[in-house]
């Protein structure tokens, strides 16, 4: 029995008269395996490790510790370097917030072009 290929399905960003056009891929032609994932994932280096990890820790501690004098002044120093802590750790943690969308954005992307070349998105078996 003779198996029928059917043309590969356009995406709806190409507009309609690419969709509608006619394709010369063929669904189920041969198929190439999908592409693995980057490894571009490295080791955290000194510098962002102690902006990201080490530098709140320490001010929150230097916190705690002038709260320990328990003045008044003290506990306002206290409370104004904890809260300073906390928003040198808030800000770092919005800043690899919004780099993990620029990764998902460049996964689309590449997701995109392998679409093109080959009829199929990557994760379709």
């Amino acid at each position: 029995m003779e198996r029928r290929l059917r043309p590969a399905r356009r995406h709806a960003s190409e507009g309609r008269a690419r969709i509608h056009a006619p394709s010369t891929e063929l669904r189920g032609a041969s198929r190439p395996p999908a592409p693995s994932p980057p490894r571009n994932r490295r080791r955290t280096p000194g510098v962002l490790l102690f902006t990201r990890w080490i530098l709140p820790a320490v001010i929150i501690v230097a916190g705690l510790v002038a709260l320990s004098f328990g003045t008044l002044d003290a506990l306002y120093g206290g409370s104004t370097l904890i809260a300073a802590g906390i928003a040198v750790w808030l800000i770092s943690w919005a800043y690899r917030y919004g780099l993990r969308s620029d990764d998902e954005r460049d996964a689309e992307a590449r997701a995109r072009a392998y679409f093109e070349r080959f009829g199929r998105w990557p994760d379709e078996r």
